[in-house]
């Protein structure tokens, strides 16, 4: 299945792309194809720890490109937080819209992330 990944990136630290990561090699152990909006941007060249980076950078293209992104996927994956980001429940909104599985990060009480996917509420 392709699993697009939405979730909070503006004021984390490196804008959360380690969270990122470890979702998509999460989910690509289990076997689906995941499509991760950080290695979206790494492959235009944006790295969030270079200085000056942010400055470059142009969200309406990246919404646009996570939109159609999450056009392209058979459910979305949301990292915890991703009420926090306009983008992501924007993601979401059109991912609902167009009738795709909704899939959310499950957090153990010691704070680890849980191997499985845990179905829309």
């Amino acid at each position: 299945m392709r699993i697009y990944i939405a979730g909070p990136m503006t004021g984390y630290e490196n804008y959360n792309f380690p969270a990122f990561d470890i979702a998509r090699d999460r989910l690509k152990n289990l076997g689906h194809e995941p499509i991760s909006p950080a290695d979206m941007d790494r492959d235009l060249g944006y790295e969030p720890d270079a200085a000056g980076a942010i400055d470059n950078f142009d969200y309406k293209a990246a919404i646009k490109r996570c939109c159609v992104a999450v056009c392209d996927a058979d459910a979305v994956y949301l990292l915890n937080g991703w009420t926090a980001s306009k983008g992501a429940r924007a993601e979401k909104a059109v991912a609902e819209a167009i009738g795709l599985q909704i899939l959310y990060e499950s957090v153990g009480v010691s704070g680890e992330i849980k191997v499985g996917l845990t179905k829309a509420r």
